[in-house]
C-alpha cells in the first residue's frame, strides 16, 4: 500500500527526534512541538490522501508532552504506532494516543533523569577527570564528548524503536516489571563506585598539628592518622560536603567556605 509506514519513515522520524527533540520549548507546549515535527513524517504519509485527518494528527501531536529524552523517547515511538494503528482501525479511539502519552512521560522522565543525569554522565565525567589528571588532557575531554554522544545515539534510538515495535504493553511491563528499577540500582552502584575511586585518589586533605613535649614531637597526621585509619581527613571532608549539599548548600557557597576554611587553616598551621 501507498500509505504503508515503512522502516525509512520510521527511521526518518527517529532521527528528527535525535537531533531536535530539544527545539522549540515553550511553557505552553514545552516540547510537544518537537514530538509534532518529529510525527510528521509518519502522518503526512498515513493521511496523505485526507487533509482533515491530517491537519487533526498535528494537532493532536501538539499537545502539551514533557520527558526525558532518551529513554522518553518510546514514547514518541509508541505514539507514531498508535497514529498507524488509527489510520488502519476507525473504531480506534485517538484520544488515547494523548493519554497514554501524558500517562507516562512523567514516569520516563524521573526514570531517564535518574540513568542519565544522575549516574551515566556523572562515571563518563569521572573517568574523563582520572585519565585527564593522569597526564592526558585530551583523551580526557574526548572520552566525555563521546562517551556521552555513544550512550545517548543509542539508547535513543533503542528507545524509540522499543515504543514503535513493542507497543505500550513492553513500555508498562518495564515500568512495572521492576526491569527499570533494576538498571537504576545496578547504574547507581556501578556509580558509587567510581566516584569513591575518585575520591579516594584525588581528595586530599592532612593536617600540620604535632605535638610538642621537651625535645620529641609527636605527628598527628604520621603517628596516629595514617596508622589508625588512612585517608581520614579526606573522607570527613567528602562526608561533610555531602551532607551540607543535601541540606540545601550551593556549590558556589561549599566552595567559598572550603576556600576560606583552607587558607585560615594554612595560616594557623592546622593544614
Amino acid at each position: 500500500m501507498e500509505n504503508t509506514i515503512t522502516r525509512k519513515d520510521v527511521f526518518k522520524s527517529y532521527m528528527i527526534w535525535q537531533f531536535f527533540s530539544h527545539a522549540c520549548y515553550n511553557y505552553e507546549r514545552m516540547m510537544g512541538l518537537a514530538c509534532c515535527w518529529t510525527l510528521s513524517p509518519i502522518i503526512r504519509k498515513l493521511y496523505k490522501d485526507d487533509p482533515e485527518k491530517k491537519k487533526a494528527a498535528l494537532h493532536r501531536e501538539l499537545a502539551f508532552f514533557n520527558t526525558e529524552v532518551i529513554w522518553g523517547a518510546c514514547i514518541v515511538g509508541l505514539a507514531g504506532a498508535m497514529e498507524e494503528q488509527y489510520a488502519k482501525d476507525e473504531n480506534f479511539d485517538p484520544d488515547s494516543i494523548t493519554s497514554i502519552k501524558s500517562s507516562l512521560m512523567g514516569p520516563l522522565a524521573g526514570i531517564g533523569d535518574t540513568i542519565t543525569q544522575s549516574i551515566v554522565f556523572p562515571i563518563v565525567i569521572s573517568i574523563a577527570i582520572g585519565i585527564t589528571l593522569e597526564g592526558n588532557p585530551i583523551l580526557g575531554p574526548l572520552l566525555v564528548l563521546f562517551g556521552h554522544s555513544a550512550y545517548d545515539i543509542v539508547f535513543r534510538y533503542l528507545s524509540f524503536h522499543l515504543g514503535h515495535d513493542r507497543g505500550s504493553e513492553a513500555i508498562f511491563k518495564a515500568i512495572e516489571g521492576g526491569t527499570m528499577n533494576s538498571l537504576v540500582d545496578s547504574a547507581g552502584i556501578v556509580g558509587c563506585t567510581v566516584m569513591g575511586s575518585l575520591i579516594a585518589s584525588y581528595v586530599s586533605l592532612t593536617t600540620a598539628l604535632e605535638l610538642k613535649t621537651g625535645y620529641a614531637s609527636f605527628s598527628f597526621q604520621e603517628g596516629l592518622l595514617d596508622v589508625v585509619l588512612p585517608n581520614a581527613l579526606p573522607l570527613a571532608l567528602t562526608m561533610i560536603c555531602w551532607k551540607l549539599l543535601s541540606k540545601g548548600w550551593s556549590t558556589s557557597k561549599l566552595l567559598l567556605v572550603l576556600t576560606v576554611v583552607g587558607v585560615v587553616g594554612a595560616l594557623v598551621g592546622i593544614f
